[in-house]
């Protein structure tokens, strides 16, 4: 299978003068309260991707977190194209992400492979880092009304992602066997009740080591103790002064508030934890 992966990313190996040229991108700047000093510090970070696409065939880079008055370098650099009808090539620096991101966040980006297809309805991947020996396998297809990923599926530490609607509810539920007798899982569930859109969350941290996330639902627990629980309910509703965002947190045996207001393009932000002061923050997010 390895001599399949380099003979296709050879096979790939053109030049092109790209017809479609896009940029696109999005600035955060971020004011936070310092707890220790009482003043509040500004922060940014810009993010740039610049695509060319030719036909089946799309180049990708990424600059990421520029903050000024540094060397920009490139983050990620990878090719995407149509080998022959049905089998696709993905090569390049590019970061890899188990699952949705309820229990962990996107990987730092490495040199690989992967070729993809499908067979049967399910669509299967194979993937290589590059300078390996050897390959890991990506299964992914629908099961009845849910649709099911296994990602590197021959070995012990899987990672198995279940989505799909029930009764009125969308559910999201992933699990890894993060180390020896010690597996990971976390489901969230999400619905609407009276124009309130609502999300709960349920992490059972056996590896510490495994939960890495900032899903953007709980924000980072990857802080969270080994042999524990994280639970959450999130909670958001339109208003006229704006996007009003409630979260009520356990981690690590403290429990969090978190309230948060967007108007236009600012999201005033405050969050306590019992036994620490209140923190409060604003961002603003611009996107082109």
């Amino acid at each position: 299978m390895k001599n399949l992966i380099s003979a296709i990313a050879i096979a790939t190996m053109t030049t092109a003068t790209f017809a479609d040229v896009s940029i696109t991108g999005a600035y955060e700047g971020t004011v936070t309260e310092n707890t220790t000093t009482s003043n509040y510090e500004y922060s940014q970070d810009l993010d740039i991707t610049v695509k060319g696409k030719m036909g089946d065939t799309t180049v990708t880079a990424t600059f990421e977190d520029m903050t000024g008055g540094s060397t920009v370098t490139s983050k990620q650099v990878y090719v995407e194209t149509k080998v022959i009808d049905g089998i696709n090539f993905k090569g390049g620096n590019y970061k890899g992400q188990n699952g949705t991101g309820l229990l962990q966040k996107k990987s730092t980006a490495t040199n690989k492979m992967k070729v993809s297809t499908d067979v049967a309805g399910f669509g299967v991947a194979v993937n290589q880092v590059s300078g390996s020996g050897t390959s890991t396998y990506d299964v992914a297809g629908k099961v009845g009304p849910a649709n099911v990923t296994i990602q590197n599926a021959t070995n012990d530490t899987r990672y198995i992602t279940i989505t799909g609607d029930w009764q009125g509810f969308g559910a999201t539920f992933e699990t890894q066997e993060a180390s020896t007798g010690k597996t990971n899982m976390g489901v969230a569930a999400t619905t609407s009740v009276g124009g309130i859109d609502l999300t709960g969350v349920y992490v059972d941290v056996q590896d510490a080591s495994g939960i890495t996330q900032d899903d953007g639902i709980l924000g980072d627990i990857s802080d969270a103790n080994a042999n524990t629980t994280v639970t959450g309910v999130v909670g958001t509703t339109g208003t006229q002064f704006g996007t009003v965002t409630g979260k009520y947190i356990t981690k690590n045996d403290l429990n969090t508030m978190v309230g948060k207001i967007k108007v236009g393009d600012i999201e005033y932000g405050v969050s306590k934890t019992e036994n620490a002061d209140a923190v409060f923050d604003a961002k603003l997010t611009v996107t082109f």
